[in-house]
């Protein structure tokens, strides 16, 4: 199993950290991968981390996005977050989840197949529940 994380806010590192166990190559995706470097918590085999500009289709293909069974989206802020998730939606076969702070949108994109996690109250099992499907 594949999984890509886009954002590197404390909610990415929290998710990350609930699934480096869980699959077999976890990708972690941003503009820079400094905050990446400071984390140590990632040295194993199946962790990677790249850089780029989140909004580029080329970024998220060269992170594989082609290749994903789940994406999380946290991209600094909600806008950028539900855009980057939008372009992402290529195969109906991902998982996406998105992080929200302002959830009074979050029916809209549950309703066109995302899941939605509040980053003030992060619903890992959601997220552990859809890997149990595998």
């Amino acid at each position: 199993m594949r999984a890509l994380i886009i954002g590197s806010s404390v909610a990415a590192r929290q998710i990350g950290e609930s699934l480096i166990e869980k699959v077999d190559e976890l990708v972690f995706l941003d503009f820079d991968s400094y905050k990446f470097h400071s984390w140590g918590l990632f040295k194993g085999d199946n962790a990677s981390f790249q850089s780029g500009d989140l909004e580029k289709m080329n970024t998220l293909l060269d992170a594989g996005l082609e290749e994903l069974d789940i994406l999380i989206v946290d991209a600094g802020d909600d806008a950028l977050s539900l855009f980057v998730a939008q372009k992402c939606k290529i195969s109906l076969s991902t998982a996406i989840f998105i992080v929200l702070d302002d959830m009074s949108v979050a029916d809209i994109y549950e309703s066109s197949g995302f899941i939605i996690l509040d980053s003030h109250n992060l619903g890992l099992d959601k997220i552990i529940k859809y890997l149990e499907k595998f």
